[in-house]
């Protein structure tokens, strides 16, 4: 799983990574699968999936389930992150 961070959150990039997840800074040239963030409005998210293999990838089928998920991380641990990832939700619907 591809993940792209917000600036300044190193701690939480190098425990990502021990878990396995491939992780990017915002405004790398990378498709990500979810991103996050800790301030709102702190960065151009346009800037996320910005890239040609992106469409490219939607266009071949290699990847008809495309999308990011957007993620808080204020007053989260990194378990409780995981889980979101994970899943792909941030709670239970019912």
């Amino acid at each position: 799983m591809n993940i792209v961070l917000d600036s300044g959150m190193d701690d939480l990039k190098t425990e990502l990574q021990e878990r396995g997840y491939n992780v990017f800074q915002i405004g790398d040239d990378v498709v990500a699968d979810a991103v996050l963030y800790r301030e709102k409005d702190s960065h151009p998210y346009y800037e996320v999936n910005n890239v040609a293999s992106a469409a490219s990838n939607m266009t071949s089928g290699k990847n008809n389930a495309y999308g990011a998920i957007l993620i808080n991380v204020n007053n989260k641990g990194i378990d409780e992150i995981t889980n979101i990832l994970n899943k792909r939700v941030y709670s239970p619907l019912f």
